[in-house]
């Protein structure tokens, strides 16, 4: 009788260290790191957030008058609680500084975790040939743990005489999983989106909230195996 008590305080502990065990693998979104939103809030949280690279070169010329171009960043800045900021931190203008209507693409933050660091801006009309434009990437563009960018960005290029046929890969790969502004444009303007395909307004409502239905799950699993132990027990206890 003895060793059965011990067998069953035993059992009841294991499964209560594995609940516990499990528990921040399940707030964490399923990979246990706390660290794999894209947030900067994981070990890497006190390095800024930086444009790593862009798919045009500062100076670059005889780009395309269609071209898609890409931006790459070190943190997320695709989620939902920062892309209201966001979709206001770009900018295309020509020579005379005048703002050029752009599409700005957001990869969807929910769906497309691998690709939540990267914004596309397209031209909305084809560009003027053999003219100079400029890409311009304010300091106030802020990733999901809320630090904003080490400096503001400015990339200038001149375009040829082509028009690309070339389709973006990562676009491509995302297909309808995406966010797209589109700014105004002229004397007046300030590259403000005025028009939203895909999203009315921009909340947390807008997706399913991982996080917490993570935390839902670890505190059924922990009380279903507490419980699965006490039945377990009273069933031992019975055919004893």
């Amino acid at each position: 009788m003895l060793n059965h008590k011990k067998s069953c305080i035993i059992t009841a502990l294991l499964c209560i260290i594995m609940a516990f065990a499990a528990s921040p693998v399940f707030a964490d979104g399923g990979n246990g790191t706390g660290s794999g939103d894209g947030s900067g809030n994981g070990e890497n949280k006190d390095i800024p957030l930086t444009l790593e690279s862009a798919s045009i070169t500062d100076g670059a010329q005889n780009v395309a008058l269609n071209e898609t171009i890409q931006l790459n960043f070190n943190k997320n800045i695709c989620n939902v609680t920062v892309l209201a900021n966001n979709k206001l931190c770009f900018h295309l203008t020509d020579s005379d500084g005048n703002a050029v209507a752009i599409k700005l693409i957001f990869p969807d933050n929910q769906v497309q975790k691998d690709y939540r660091k990267q914004v596309f801006i397209q031209p909305a009309e084809d560009l003027n040939p053999e003219s100079e434009y400029r890409i311009a990437i304010d300091n106030t563009v802020m990733a999901k743990n809320g630090t904003t960018i080490d400096n503001a960005h400015t990339i200038t290029f001149t375009t040829g005489i082509q028009h690309t046929d070339k389709e973006n890969k990562i676009l491509k790969e995302l297909g309808d999983y995406i966010v797209t502004y589109e700014t105004a444009s002229g004397e007046n303007a300030n590259s403000v989106p005025v028009n939203k395909d895909g999203l009315d307004d921009v909340s947390e409502e807008s997706g399913p909230d991982t996080a917490s239905i993570a935390r839902i799950a670890a505190v059924v699993l922990i009380v279903l195996i507490i419980a699965f132990t006490a039945v377990f027990i009273i069933i031992r206890r019975k055919k004893q």
